[in-house]
């Protein structure tokens, strides 16, 4: 009997690695992963780069930089003494479906990978220029949102990732309004 017919959970969706390349505080490529299949949270002492990844899934999912605490998007990319030229920043997410097997652990559905990447770079606007990426392929945003849509990630109603200050925002709701608030799938939750 195969795994997937071993066990009656469906598959769910993981990020099992992000690629940050002169993203903020993330100068050059960097790999952040792989990630366990039941990770839920990212923990490191202040400054470590916890806010930038979560800026990050932000970045790729295609939300304008005001959300990342920036005028601009050419703003995102690392500019630092050792670094002060930089003319892109790129961003890829690499999920998998997985299946959780019944004595613990899970296995990668075959087939199931889906990369999404934004890059942003320097141009003559002012805002720099900004491409997405599904898979290797060029794709326009709504492309992306539906790809993601069909895994789970519901970017229109911008209730698939909770932030620091929104935790407190939700734990203070009066309980009728918290009920009635619809969250899908969350990727990841930060920790306080």
């Amino acid at each position: 009997m195969s795994d997937a017919l071993a066990t009656s959970a469906p598959p769910r969706l993981v990020i099992q690695k992000m690629i940050l390349e002169n993203f903020k505080s993330y100068a050059n490529e960097v790999t952040i992963g792989p990630f366990d299949s039941n990770m839920s949270a990212v923990v490191g002492p202040n400054g470590s780069g916890k806010s930038n990844v979560f800026d990050a899934l932000i970045f790729v999912f295609g939300f304008n930089a005001k959300k990342l605490r920036q005028a601009k998007a050419t703003d995102l990319i690392h500019n630092s003494t050792a670094y002060p030229n930089l003319q892109h920043t790129r961003v890829s997410v690499c999920f998998a479906e997985v299946v959780d097997l019944p004595g613990g652990g899970s296995r990668v559905v075959e087939g199931s990978a889906l990369e999404v990447a934004r890059i942003v770079k320097k141009d003559s606007s002012a805002n720099g220029t900004s491409t997405f990426k599904l898979n290797g392929k060029t794709a326009k945003k709504e492309e992306v949102v539906t790809a993601l849509k069909a895994k789970g990630i519901d970017l229109d109603h911008n209730r698939f990732l909770i932030l620091q200050g929104e935790v407190e925002a939700i734990a203070m709701m009066k309980p009728k309004v918290r009920a009635r608030t619809q969250f899908s799938r969350a990727i990841l939750s930060p920790l306080v």
